[in-house]
C-alpha cells in the first residue's frame, strides 16, 4: 500500500497543500462552511479531525500543531477516544477553544455510575460542564443500555448521543435506533469505494433528523493506492478540487445528509490539504457520477 506522504510528493501535492490558505482566501472564504445539526440551532464545520495517531499516542507538539491548523480554518468537530480524549481535552482547555471545538467522545463503563465517573473525569480535564457528544461503538451495547445513555443526557452530562461504526452490516440496527428516536448522531463509513450508505441509512438519517458524521474517506490508505499513478482529472477544477484527497472528500460532502467528514492524519501538510476540501464548490449529481466512474475503473 502506498504511503500518502510519498504519493503527495510524487504528484506535487505537498507544495499545493502548503499554499492552500492562499487558495482559501482567493475563494473569498476564511472559515470552513458549516451545516446545521438537525433539530438544533447549532452548526458544525463540514471537515473534522478523526482520532489521529498522535492524539492517542500523546505526541503533544504535533497534536498542538494539528489543532492549531484546524482552529485557524474554523474547524469544530474532533473525534476522540481512549487516550486521545486527554490529549485533545488538555490542548482545547489550554487554548480556550472550548466554545469553538465540538468533541465526539467515546465512553467506557459497564453501568451508569462508572460512566458518570468517567465523564466527570473528562470534564475536569476539558474544563467543561457537559460533553458535546457521547458515542458508543457496539450498537448492541447502546440498544441494550439505551436507558442508561439517555440518563446521561437527561442529567446534562452530554448534550447529544450517538453510535459510531464503520461497515454496512451495522446499518440495520442503527436505522432501528434512529427510527425509535434514540440517536442524535450516527457515524458511518461512506465514500466512492464504500458507497452503500447512500442506499438506505443516509436517506433514513434525513427522514429521522439524525446528524451524520462519516469516517474512512480514504479506506485506511487503500484509496491512495488506487490513484497513486493517476493524474487528477482536469474537470475536477470545476468544483475547486486540487488533489486526490479532496476528490474523495468533496464527493462525500456533496451528499446532503452529511454534516461532517472525518479525516485522520498526523501530518500537518495533509491536514491542510484535507481541510481545503471544505472550500469552494462541491460536485453536482452529474459530476459525482463521473467521479464514481473514475474510481470504479480503478478498482
Amino acid at each position: 500500500m502506498i504511503d500518502r506522504r510519498d504519493f503527495m510528493y510524487s504528484v506535487g501535492s505537498a507544495a499545493l497543500a502548503a499554499s492552500l490558505p492562499l487558495k482559501v482566501n482567493a475563494l473569498g472564504q476564511t472559515a470552513l462552511p458549516r451545516r446545521a445539526i438537525p433539530g438544533s440551532d447549532e452548526t458544525l464545520a463540514i471537515v473534522g479531525l478523526g482520532n489521529a495517531r498522535v492524539f492517542y499516542q500523546g505526541v503533544m507538539e504535533t497534536s498542538r500543531e494539528l489543532i492549531r491548523i484546524f482552529l485557524e480554518h474554523g474547524g469544530s468537530y474532533i473525534d476522540t477516544g481512549w487516550d486521545a480524549r486527554e490529549t485533545v481535552g488538555k490542548i482545547m482547555r489550554a487554548n480556550d477553544a472550548n466554545e469553538q471545538l465540538f468533541l465526539g467522545t467515546y465512553i467506557e463503563g459497564e453501568d451508569l455510575p462508572s460512566m458518570r465517573a468517567e465523564i466527570h473525569r473528562l470534564l475536569d480535564i476539558q474544563g467543561d460542564e457537559s460533553l458535546d457528544l457521547v458515542q458508543v461503538m457496539p450498537v448492541e451495547d447502546f440498544s441494550r443500555r439505551r436507558d442508561q445513555f439517555a440518563a446521561l443526557k437527561e442529567e446534562g452530562l452530554t448534550r447529544y448521543l450517538g453510535v459510531a461504526r464503520y461497515a454496512k452490516q451495522f446499518y440495520p440496527p442503527m436505522m432501528k435506533l434512529m427510527e425509535d428516536g434514540a440517536l442524535d448522531f450516527i457515524q458511518i463509513n461512506y465514500s466512492m469505494m464504500e458507497p452503500e450508505a447512500a442506499n438506505d441509512i443516509l436517506p433514513s438519517a434525513q427522514e429521522t433528523g439524525t446528524a451524520v458524521i462519516t469516517n474512512r474517506p480514504f479506506i485506511n490508505g487503500e484509496y491512495f493506492g488506487l490513484v497513486s499513478d493517476q493524474k487528477l482529472p482536469k474537470w475536477a477544477a470545476e468544483f475547486d478540487c486540487h488533489s486526490w484527497a479532496q476528490f474523495s472528500l468533496k464527493y462525500i460532502l456533496a451528499h446532503p445528509a452529511i454534516n461532517c467528514v472525518l479525516t485522520e492524519t498526523s501530518n500537518p501538510e495533509h491536514a491542510i490539504d484535507n481541510l481545503g476540501a471544505g472550500y469552494g464548490r462541491l460536485p453536482d449529481i452529474d459530476q459525482r457520477q463521473r467521479m464514481e466512474a473514475v474510481i470504479r475503473a480503478l478498482m
